[in-house]
């Protein structure tokens, strides 16, 4: 006899940003290899079922702590396709640089686990927006994915050059024209 209904009580949003947060805590603590989902649902004040309900996995639970703690600005499209590319990259840039342990994580361990988590929260949503914004600039041209690579990875080898990602008047006299033309 189900209704589609789901039985017991209503997720409370708040209790899921208590564990996000505690979560980010102990892996900023302890890091990805000993964090342990027991020593969230204590800090967080939640049975490890209930933790379980919520996220299956270490992984599952890693990789919606790290989208949860600085969600990707989003980009609302315009009539500009060229502007809306040089806001996504702005964002990017702005987002890295704010966010330096995760490029460490992905320098220092790139196929451990926690590098495949911050790839999935943070890298792929911004290649992935990227890509989008680019096809409307430049079409379904063969090589899209490849241009569209060049965009972040230019604000990543800036970053580790220099010590900052490129300002606004940079990506936008430099790093795009090097994917559009």
């Amino acid at each position: 006899m189900s209704n589609g209904r789901r039985r017991g009580r209503p997720r409370d949003p708040a209790v899921d940003r208590v564990i996000l947060r505690e979560t980010l805590a102990l892996l900023d603590s302890g890091g990805y290899e000993r964090l342990r989902m027991a020593d969230v649902g204590r800090k967080a004040g939640v049975g490890l079922g209930s933790l379980y309900r919520r996220w299956p996995t270490k992984y599952a639970l890693v990789v919606d702590a790290l989208r949860a703690a600085a969600p990707a600005r989003e980009v609302e499209l315009t009539d500009d396709p060229v502007e809306d590319l040089a806001a996504v990259l702005e964002a990017f840039a702005e987002e890295l640089g704010d966010r330096g342990t995760l490029l460490a994580v992905l320098l220092t361990d790139p196929a451990s686990e926690v590098a495949a988590a911050v790839r999935e929260a943070k890298i792929h949503p911004a290649s992935e927006a990227t890509r989008e914004r680019l096809h409307r600039v430049i079409g379904p041209v063969p090589d899209l994915q490849i241009r569209a690579d060049v965009g972040p990875a230019l604000i990543f080898q800036h970053l580790l050059l220099h010590g900052a990602p490129p300002e606004e008047t940079q990506i936008r006299e430099h790093i795009l024209p090097l994917m559009t033309h």
